[in-house]
């Protein structure tokens, strides 16, 4: 995901964190999360419908995080807070 105006900034920053429970906002010149949503739900569905195979993904958080997004529902403040620890592994089954 292209965060515009915020890459190569802290990803914990203040302004960043809520930037992230805008769902439209395209981070002055990058990606919404709605864009990235679609993106990533069409993926999770076209591996959904592939029963006969085990899929690894390799992620950073903002991927992860709609991934997460896509099995449980989530309120948009714990979507934007959702974070997995460097190598950690989630498994996830459709």
């Amino acid at each position: 995901q292209c965060f515009g105006r915020f890459e190569s900034t802290p990803r914990d920053g203040k302004e960043f964190a809520e930037a992230k429970k805008q769902f439209v906002y395209r981070f002055g010149g990058g990606e919404s999360m709605l864009r990235l949503a679609q993106r990533i739900y069409d993926l999770l569905d076209e591996l959904r419908d592939d029963k006969d195979k085990t899929y690894i993904l390799v992620a950073h958080n903002g991927i992860a995080r709609m991934v997460q997004s896509y099995f449980y529902e989530m309120t948009n403040d714990e979507f934007a807070g959702f974070s997995v620890k460097n190598c950690q592994i989630v498994r996830y089954e459709f």
